[in-house]
């Protein structure tokens, strides 16, 4: 993703391998450092990590879809604001609304509405392996969409993490046919993510990517709020539990507004394919931080799985340092 003004004003040979390769890298206004790139990476590790267990203390007093939709209205609220305290305008241009709409469809509304009915349908566990094998869709349609090599490298880190995955749930997995449905809708999930990633890129963004967050997020609240409706929910705020009201708080302000503050410029700095690989560390960190919080006990799967995570992220970074 790209946040210069677009470079339909330049002219030659030059400016053109200079458009192309800002695209690909997410160079211009408002893009980050690789250095500030990888801090980000890991702040995104560890806001939708930590969101796991959160989620767990959530749903003690509160529904499914009643908690998911307050999260991303709100979170919406908190990144659109957030954009304007930083004096960017909260005007998209006419000729961005298709690619944010399409972006958001897939990031936001296919994504949270199917992962939520996924993880209803297999629970959390056993669809977590199949939300993020995310990265291996996401090269697939960064090769095709922005021209993204898939090198050797890549495809040997892509190959660890989702080994490490696999192994995260292993004993798991046998459930998976005895519930198609979910498991249909958490893939389409996951698909839908790695193609929002890559769609993201595919423009030159004029506006800063807090206030893309920010809308994004608003497109996703209109499928949510529509099934809550009609899933017949009720929220009574008096009904909700201290506890809730705290995890529903890290949710709002840390796995969404600053997650996808995060995200969206970690987005800009990598290929897409990189972005992708980076995020299965996300599982890893969620397994850690439910057994700290939620005592849940680790054994050699969760070990095993992590090793080869690292791998896959040190492969990745290995990798990524060596090509300009």
């Amino acid at each position: 993703m790209d946040f210069a003004p677009g470079a339909g004003s330049r002219h030659g040979i030059g400016a053109a391998l200079v458009t192309r390769q800002n695209n690909q890298t997410g160079q211009g206004k408002g893009s980050v450092s690789p250095q500030t790139g990888y801090f980000l990476l890991v702040t995104t590790w560890l806001c939708w990590g930590f969101s796991y267990p959160a989620t767990a203390f959530a749903l003690t007093s509160v529904d499914v879809w009643s908690s998911r939709l307050i999260v991303m209205a709100a979170g919406a609220v908190v990144l659109l604001a957030l954009g304007r305290l930083q004096g960017a305008s909260l005007a998209v241009p006419r000729s961005h609304w298709q690619d944010l709409v399409i972006a958001a469809i897939c990031n936001m509304a296919v994504f949270s509405v199917c992962m939520t009915f996924g993880v209803h349908l297999l629970s959390a566990g056993r669809a977590s392996v199949i939300v993020y094998t995310m990265p291996l869709w996401a090269s697939i349609f960064a090769h095709f969409l922005l021209g993204e090599r898939l090198t050797r490298a890549r495809v040997a880190a892509l190959a660890l993490g989702l080994m490490g995955l696999v192994a995260l749930i292993w004993q798991d997995l046998s459930h998976l046919r005895n519930a198609p449905l979910g498991a249909a809708l958490t893939l389409l999930s996951a698909i839908a993510f790695g193609l929002g990633t890559v769609w993201t890129k595919r423009r030159i963004w004029h506006n800063d990517p807090t206030v893309l967050a920010g809308w994004q997020l608003c497109v996703g609240v209109l499928p949510v709020g529509l099934i809550w409706g009609l899933s017949g929910a009720s929220l009574s705020p008096s009904s909700i539990s201290m506890e809730s009201w705290l995890a529903l708080a890290y949710l709002i302000l840390i796995a969404n507004a600053l997650a996808y503050f995060a995200w969206f410029r970690v987005i800009a700095a990598f290929p897409a394919t990189v972005t992708g690989i980076g995020a299965m560390a996300v599982p890893v960190v969620g397994v850690l931080a439910s057994a700290w919080l939620l005592d849940e006990r680790l054994g050699w799967r969760e070990a095993v799985a992590l090793l080869l995570i690292i791998s896959a992220l040190a492969t990745n970074l290995v990798s990524t340092l060596r090509r300009p």
